[in-house]
């Protein structure tokens, strides 16, 4: 009689559990969607994955419609292709430590070695650009600096993200591999190869390109979501991105191929545990003072939990993206947003995702 009042009781409070969590995510999706339309969000997809399953997607407003009467043409679906923009930079992470594990690259080469590297820096340097701000052209800058962001000022000694140097990445793959580095912009670049053959294949992303130069995945570019800008109570309909990856940014992709993404990450499918542990360990200056980036993943403390994540803003093409994880509750959330929307301002020397409004709406409903 015990053992059988234990599994009622048991099975309801299992019950409660289940409906406590439904009303969880149908109150996140009705607030997402009230901040969504507050921030001018033409069209934005979601998805949360909790124990490496996905639990949640959904999609928001239209990825094309009529900018003079509004007009949907196409509504947004968790399957919509979105430009990541910045979130990219979370693959290039991941491909070269893949590369340096198969000791095709070196970590510790130095981007000075590339052609035409001098003239790059001194414009850049002499620039009114702010990431050229205390670049030395003179000193060793190695790889593993760019992916960490620590190439400004005395290189390795502090964090300033820069996005400018993550796009040398690309050249640096091209020289790396005896290319011409100018390949970069020509068609099907080695970068996007390596990315496809290292991440988007064995994670069966088929809705991902890797540059928007792959002939094979033209349904992706032509099904992928117009970039707004919304100026003056009106939005504006941008100029698609650029076709080639850069390393900063490049990648065309879904959230539920995201989510396939984040699932091949923590099931070690992309690099065992010491790879994996190495990806999402933050990086530590020449003063041995911790930093808040973790080669192409930012990592921050955050009500006592840590959180790992990365945005992208392109203010020219007119997309936005956030990509968080909590990996002590194995939860993940991912937004892509065709206008500037998510985008919240983070300093180029620090890691606030916590001051999103997004990020704040998911981690106040969950945690």
């Amino acid at each position: 009689m015990l053992v059988f009042c234990i599994g009622l009781s048991f099975q309801a409070s299992s019950q409660v559990d289940t409906i406590n969590i439904e009303r969880s995510y149908h109150s996140f999706s009705e607030k997402l969607d009230v901040l969504r339309k507050e921030k001018n969000i033409p069209g934005l997809a979601a998805v949360i994955i909790r124990n490496q399953h996905i639990v949640w997607s959904k999609g928001y407003g239209a990825s094309h419609f009529d900018v003079g009467d509004g007009t949907i043409y196409k509504e947004v679906t968790p399957d919509t292709p979105f430009w990541i923009a910045s979130v990219t930079k979370t693959f290039l992470g991941l491909l070269f430590l893949q590369l340096e594990e198969e000791g095709k690259i070196n970590l510790d080469d130095k981007i000075n070695d590339l052609p035409n590297w001098d003239n790059f820096c001194d414009w850049l340097s002499n620039s009114k650009i702010i990431f050229g701000k205390n670049l030395q052209c003179n000193k060793p800058i190695t790889i593993r600096n760019i992916l960490n962001h620590t190439v400004n000022g005395q290189p390795g000694s502090r964090f300033f993200y820069n996005p400018i140097m993550y796009s040398r990445l690309s050249r640096y793959i091209e020289f790396r591999y005896g290319n011409s580095i100018d390949a970069v912009e020509q068609g099907q670049n080695k970068l996007a190869e390596l990315i496809q053959k290292y991440i988007l294949s064995p994670a069966n992303m088929y809705n991902t390109m890797s540059s928007q130069w792959q002939e094979e995945k033209s349904k992706v570019y032509f099904n992928m979501a117009q970039g707004y800008k919304y100026i003056d109570d009106k939005y504006i309909a941008m100029m698609p991105p650029e076709r080639h990856i850069a390393g900063g940014a490049g990648i065309v992709s879904t959230v539920n191929d995201l989510a396939k993404y984040d699932i091949a990450l923590d099931t070690q499918e992309l690099g065992d545990e010491k790879l994996m542990h190495k990806l999402f360990s933050p990086a530590t200056s020449n003063h041995n003072e911790i930093l808040p980036y973790a080669f192409g993943w930012y990592v921050q403390e955050y009500k006592g939990r840590k959180i790992i994540w990365h945005a992208g803003w392109d203010e020219e093409a007119g997309f936005s993206a956030l990509y968080l994880k909590v990996p002590k509750e194995k939860i993940t959330l991912i937004l892509l947003a065709n206008s500037e929307g998510v985008w919240w301002g983070n300093p180029l020397d620090k890691a606030e995702v916590h001051k999103s409004l997004f990020a704040k709406l998911f981690l106040d409903t969950f945690f």
